[in-house]
């Protein structure tokens, strides 16, 4: 089995490595297709400093080749969806039965090993069968679903409701249609002005750069009353601090992503407006929610799907866009071909 290593800033190599299966309820993966996303390059280009080597690929999709002989819902020859976040299993609420409540997820590419390799082997739990009416490519963002329903749960939507979505781009993009979904009133807020084109074209038909008219925009389309609450999408560029300034007193200001920098933001104008301050990451109980609202189709994702490389070009795809990345550039999606 081959498997894609990061041994130290920009060394991408690979091995081979027999894994089988050794418990019942386990499962053998063959690796179909990979989301290759800025998650990827922190490690490569050395920005994050893990403890190397690391493999890589948070987002994966595949076939079982093999279950155990105690494995319920997967059998061969199963799509499946491949968590992209596994419990630890050590945690008071995973000793409790309750995973989905696990204090200390483990982000596959990150905290364990990624998927960029030719078969995973996972405990079935960790997988999710894949309905005929869902591709591979749209399988990918399960994920990332996940996570803006995860949002959107935090945020307690209402019908009418206006919520600001500050940067993100493709995962502000994906959450404010699933907020149009869910019947609340998103504003998508970017500096980027490609991605708020793109919003547009998804149906969000509130998109605002943030610029100095701004907050006088939001003004005329609340009614005076600024959001009722606000996202604020971690790798965005801009201030964190802006949601505090564009959400009206008592209201809710959410911090999601995939992880989180070290930012700071002067606290004060949320303490003057009683504003409540959470965060969202590393979703683990929405994939069933996520399948269902692809399957439903209340999430445009074709404008994600156009990209798409071989893996023999792995090393080439890392190099070229850890160059766009330090050059400031976005790092968009690209599907990786796995067969």
């Amino acid at each position: 089995m081959k498997i894609w290593k990061i041994l130290s800033p920009k060394i991408l190599t690979t091995e081979e490595r027999p894994d089988n299966i050794t418990t019942a309820t386990q499962a053998k993966v063959k690796v179909t297709h990979l989301l290759f996303s800025e998650n990827e390059l922190p490690a490569y280009r050395g920005t994050l400093r893990p403890k190397y080597p690391v493999v890589p690929g948070r987002f994966a999709v595949g076939v079982v080749a093999e279950a155990g002989t105690g494995c319920i819902k997967t059998e061969k020859n199963t799509r499946v969806y491949i968590h992209d976040v596994i419990p630890c299993g050590q945690c008071a609420a995973c000793c409790a039965g309750a995973p989905e409540s696990c204090a200390s997820m483990r982000a596959a590419g990150t905290a364990c090993e990624g998927y960029l390799r030719d078969f995973v082997v996972t405990d079935e739990s960790n997988l999710s069968p894949l309905p005929l009416s869902v591709s591979d490519e749209e399988a990918l963002f399960i994920g990332i679903v996940s996570l803006c329903e995860a949002v959107i749960d935090r945020l307690d939507v209402t019908k009418g409701k206006h919520i600001a979505v500050f940067g993100g781009r493709e995962i502000g993009n994906i959450l404010c249609q699933l907020l149009i979904y869910h019947q609340a009133v998103p504003i998508f807020v970017d500096t980027d002005e490609e991605s708020l084109y793109l919003a547009s074209q998804c149906g969000i038909y509130y998109t605002i750069k943030a610029d100095s008219m701004m907050e006088e925009t939001i003004l005329r389309i609340t009614g005076g009353r600024l959001v009722s609450d606000s996202v604020y999408c971690t790798g965005s560029e801009l201030p964190p601090a802006l949601p505090f300034d564009m959400t009206a007193a008592d209201g809710l200001v959410v911090y999601a992503g995939f992880d989180f920098p070290d930012f700071s933001a002067p606290l004060k104008p949320a303490l003057e407006k009683r504003l409540t301050i959470t965060a969202v990451t590393n979703d683990y109980s929405n994939n069933a929610t996520a399948i269902n609202r692809i399957v439903n189709k209340a999430v445009n994702l074709n404008p994600f799907l156009f990209q798409k490389r071989p893996v023999a070009e792995i090393a080439a795809l890392f190099a070229e866009e850890a160059k766009r990345a330090e050059s400031g550039g976005h790092v968009p999606y690209t599907i990786v071909n796995m067969l």
